[in-house]
């Protein structure tokens, strides 16, 4: 269950910035300017949707990550994700609303597209190091390694975290 909800937010939520960068695309070449504020305005309220919806996604991928051994911050990948979670979970209403708004105002839009591209690449990468998982340990890590009290290969990783998502659903 918990597996099955990080997935589907994940997914959604890289599925708004892209919608969002495409709302910014239009906005930037619209000839019209009343639907070029429109389309600001979906860019300026879009936070109200993605910042919910990237934070059910960090949850549920700190859920998944306590309940196997790849661990919180065991491994560099699981931090370089949490930390553009974040940072795309901050910048979003205080970088790229604020851009958006401003182009409402002023017409300006080389402040919006920008961030829409950034946020787009930023959760492009979080998925590809979920699915790749970069090797390398965290100093926390390699402690646990050291002492023994962290001997699961991968293979045994992915076998736990299936079996803690089928005994939470």
């Amino acid at each position: 269950m918990a597996l099955t909800a990080h997935v589907l937010s994940s997914v959604g939520w890289f599925g708004i910035a892209v919608l969002v960068a495409f709302c910014a695309i239009t906005a930037s070449s619209a000839g019209d300017p009343d639907y070029a504020r429109a389309m600001y305005h979906a860019v300026e309220t879009a936070p109200w949707l993605s910042v919910p919806v990237g934070l059910v996604a960090v949850l549920t991928g700190v859920l998944l990550s306590v309940g196997t051994t790849w661990g919180l911050v065991r491994h560099w990948w699981v931090v370089a994700k949490i930390v553009i979670a974040m940072a795309v979970i901050v910048t979003d209403p205080l970088v790229l609303a604020t851009a958006a708004h401003d182009a409402i105002r002023s017409g300006n839009a080389a402040d919006v597209i920008p961030p829409t591209f950034a946020h787009c690449v930023m959760l492009a990468v979080a998925t590809v190091l979920s699915i790749f998982k970069v090797r390398g340990r965290t100093p926390w890590g390699k402690r646990l390694l050291a002492t023994g009290r962290d001997k699961k290969t991968a293979a045994e990783s992915t076998a736990a975290a299936r079996k803690a998502v089928a005994s939470a659903a």
